[in-house]
């Protein structure tokens, strides 16, 4: 049996603890990437909660590159610490400090989509597929080497939240594989391939801004994208158009203006955009600006 530590937010790393307290492997404590003390009294998030209600350790720490974290973690002695969704990087004297290694839970398929979404990433770039990989933890962005991997489909009407759940549930499903192969010895590190890797930074504002002369469904992959937790905007005169869904239609009568307005009606706006044949229909959408 392993003693484990877990770092992290979210989906992840709470699907993460339920693996491991539905393996035969021992979770020592949490350390959790966002704190609110006002939230925690009042309106806890599911991960806190998740900790009150195992009863698990939470180590106070407020950062994994700090000395009190590296005092937590000598006393609690894991062999393995896992990290799924942190916001820092970690260095090296807090990564040698498990006996058997620090490990990162990354939400993609390595080494394609490094970064800190790959959800939206591997949307917006049309793959047909992502993953999610445990790997050693390096003091480069998902660079490590890499335990264990499994692939997940993309849908064709998938949506960032959509593939950040499912993501989260595989990640449920390998973590007492993972832990159990470390234990037994059976799981050997293999090298990421350099050539292969990808990296997308953080969501930018031009990530957001519709450009209306691209091809219908590579915009309508940068909407999907981001939903439902961020929205993309499009200019509309002296205003912005925040776009909550959309679906591609295609016309009857080619359009080559991107960019204009085909219709209007209580379902939506319908623009052509730089695919002559197809359009995008914007729907739920919200005006802001000088009206």
């Amino acid at each position: 049996m392993l003693k484990v530590v877990v770092l992290g937010y979210g989906e992840l790393a709470q699907s993460i603890i339920l693996g491991i307290l539905q393996s035969r492997h021992q979770l020592v404590g949490v350390m959790r990437w966002q704190k609110d003390l006002f939230k925690d009294i009042f309106i806890p998030d599911g991960l806190l909660s998740l900790i009150k209600v195992n009863n698990i350790k939470e180590i106070r720490a407020e950062r994994a590159n700090t000395e009190k974290f590296i005092r937590e973690i000598k006393k609690l002695k894991p062999d393995v610490i896992i990290v799924g969704s942190w916001g820092e990087i970690i260095n090296k004297k807090a990564i040698t400090l498990p006996k058997v290694g620090f490990i990162n839970c990354h939400p993609s398929f390595l080494p394609k989509h490094r970064g800190s979404n790959p959800y939206t990433s591997a949307i917006r770039q049309g793959e047909a597929e992502t993953g999610v990989t445990f790997h050693l933890m390096s003091e480069k962005i998902d660079a490590g080497d890499i335990l264990l991997q499994e692939k997940i489909p993309i849908k064709v009407d998938e949506t960032g939240e959509t593939l950040r759940l499912k993501c989260a549930l595989k990640a449920k499903e390998m973590v007492g594989v993972l832990l159990d192969g470390l234990e037994k010895g059976e799981i050997l590190p293999v090298k990421q391939d350099e050539k292969e890797a990808s990296y997308f930074p953080p969501v930018s504002e031009d990530d957001v801004m519709i450009e209306w002369r691209e091809p219908a469904d590579i915009i309508h992959r940068q909407i999907r994208s981001l939903l439902p937790g961020m929205y993309c905007y499009a200019e509309f005169k002296d205003n912005f158009l925040v776009v909550k869904s959309a679906a591609v239609i295609r016309l009857e009568t080619a359009c080559h203006i991107p960019g204009l307005v085909l219709n209007k009606s209580k379902t939506g706006i319908l623009i052509a955009t730089g695919d002559s044949k197809k359009a995008i229909l914007l729907e739920n959408v919200e005006v802001y600006g000088f009206l």
